[in-house]
C-alpha cells in the first residue's frame, strides 16, 4: 500500500471515532434534560398555588391607606452655584487661639454649617473678623513660631517671628491659618475673598446687617 492510502485510512478512522464520541455526548445531554424536566414537574405538582406579587395579603387589607406613602430615605439638598442667600457673620477674635478660630472660620466660609453643604460649590457665608491683633498663641509660639515669605529670587527668603507679624500685620496671622485649611484651587480662592479681617473692633460693613456668630470655644481652656 502506498503512503497516501494509509493516511486516508487513518483520517477516516479518526473521523469515525469523533462522530461516535459526539453522538454519545449528545445522547447523555438529552437524557439529563428529560430527567430534570420530569423531576420539576413532579415537585411542582404537590405545591400550593402562590398569589402574584401585586395582590396584598389579607392583613394589609384590614385598615385603609392613610394618605400617600412617604419614602424612607431622606432627600439630600444641593446648593446652587449662584447662591444669593449668604449671610454676613461677625467673629470676635479677642482671646481666641489661632488654630481653633481658623478651623471654625474655614467651616463658615465653606458652608459646612448648612444643611445644603456641597463640597464643589461655594455655599458659605461672609465672615468679618474683629480684634485680630488680640488673638493668642498657645505655649511659646509667640516667639518660636516663624512665618516664611519668598520673593522668587535667589536669596529672597524673609523670616519673621509671630510677635513681629502681630505688630506689623496682625490680619495675616488669621489669614494664613484659614488659608491652610481651604482648598488650593479656584473654589478656595473664591471662598477666601469672603473673609474680611480687621485689627480693631470697627468694620465698614454695617450696610450688610451682619450678625454675631457664637464660637464653639469662647476662650475656654482644654480639659
Amino acid at each position: 500500500m502506498s503512503m497516501e492510502k494509509k493516511k486516508t485510512k487513518k483520517q477516516t478512522l479518526r473521523r469515525a471515532v469523533k462522530q461516535k464520541k459526539t453522538a454519545v455526548r449528545a445522547s447523555s445531554r438529552t437524557k439529563l434534560r428529560t430527567a430534570k424536566s420530569t423531576k420539576t414537574v413532579k415537585a411542582d405538582a404537590g405545591r400550593p398555588k402562590v398569589k402574584p406579587e401585586s395582590v396584598a395579603p389579607a392583613s394589609a387589607l384590614i385598615t385603609e391607606q392613610k394618605g400617600k406613602i412617604q419614602p424612607l430615605a431622606s432627600r439630600t439638598l444641593f446648593a446652587p452655584k449662584d447662591n444669593n442667600e449668604r449671610k454676613w457673620l461677625i467673629v470676635d477674635a479677642n482671646g481666641q487661639t489661632v488654630g481653633r478660630l481658623a478651623s471654625e472660620i474655614a467651616i463658615l466660609l465653606r458652608g459646612k454649617h448648612k444643611a445644603c453643604f456641597t463640597p464643589n460649590n461655594d455655599a458659605g457665608d461672609f465672615v468679618v473678623v474683629l480684634n485680630a491683633e488680640k488673638v493668642k498663641f498657645t505655649s511659646n509660639k509667640e516667639d518660636k513660631k516663624k512665618y516664611y515669605d519668598h520673593s522668587g529670587w535667589v536669596g529672597g527668603m524673609k523670616i519673621r517671628p509671630a510677635g513681629r507679624v502681630r505688630k506689623e500685620h496682625p490680619q495675616r496671622i488669621i489669614e494664613r491659618a484659614v488659608h491652610g485649611m481651604i482648598a488650593r484651587n479656584s473654589l478656595g480662592r473664591a471662598q477666601m475673598k469672603k473673609l474680611k479681617i480687621y485689627a480693631g473692633s470697627e468694620h465698614p460693613h454695617a450696610a450688610q446687617n451682619p450678625v454675631t456668630w457664637a464660637l464653639k470655644y469662647q476662650g475656654q481652656k482644654r480639659a
